[in-house]
C-alpha cells in the first residue's frame, strides 16, 4: 500500500472521529432545545462552529490526499471513494470502503437529527412570532379626520417580524 493510501484512511478514521463528536453534539443540541435552555443553546452552537471549522480542514486534507493518489496511480478523475477503492490494492481497498461506510452512516443519522432539529426551531420561532404579534397589536380610539364628525377606530398593528426569513 501507498503511503497515500494510508494517509487517507487515517484521514477517513479522523474525520469518522470528527463526525461522531458532531452527532453527539447534535443529539444534546436536540435535547437543549427541547428544554428550551439559551444559554446551554448558545454554548453548542459555538461547539458547534468549532467542530466545523475542523470538519472543513480534514475535508482539505482529504481532498490532497485523494489528488496525491490520482496523481501517483495516473488516474485522471473519479467521482468518489467507491471509484478510487477500484484501484487500491487488497486488503486496504476493503478498509478504504468499510471507513467509507461507516462515514456515510454517520452522516445519514446527523442529517435525520438536524432536520428534526431544523423543524423544532422553526416552530419555536413561529410561536414567538405568534406571541409578539399578539403582545404588539394595539388599537388607538379617538377622532379621525374624515367625512364623518363620529368617533372612529384605529387599529394600529406594528409587527415586529413583517417577513419570514
Amino acid at each position: 500500500m501507498s503511503k497515500s493510501t494510508e494517509q487517507l484512511i487515517l484521514a477517513l478514521k479522523k474525520e469518522i472521529e470528527i463526525y461522531k463528536d458532531y452527532l453527539s453534539l447534535v443529539k444534546n443540541k436536540q435535547e437543549i432545545l427541547i428544554e428550551g435552555d439559551i444559554k446551554k443553546l448558545e454554548k453548542v452552537i459555538s461547539r458547534e462552529q468549532d467542530i466545523e471549522k475542523n470538519m472543513k480542514k480534514i475535508d482539505q486534507i482529504r481532498q490532497t490526499i485523494i489528488g496525491n493518489i490520482l496523481f501517483e496511480q495516473k488516474i485522471d478523475w473519479i467521482q468518489n471513494i467507491t471509484d478510487l477503492a477500484q484501484y487500491i490494492e487488497q486488503p486496504y481497498q476493503t478498509q478504504l470502503l468499510e471507513e467509507k461506510e461507516k462515514l456515510k452512516n454517520l452522516l445519514v443519522e446527523i442529517k435525520k437529527i438536524n432536520e428534526i432539529n431544523e423543524k423544532m426551531i422553526l416552530q419555536s420561532l413561529d410561536y414567538v412570532e405568534f406571541n409578539l404579534n399578539i403582545l404588539t397589536n394595539t388599537t388607538i380610539e379617538g377622532n379621525i379626520y374624515g367625512n364623518s364628525t363620529e368617533d372612529q377606530t384605529l387599529n394600529n398593528t406594528s409587527k415586529l417580524f413583517d417577513a419570514k426569513v
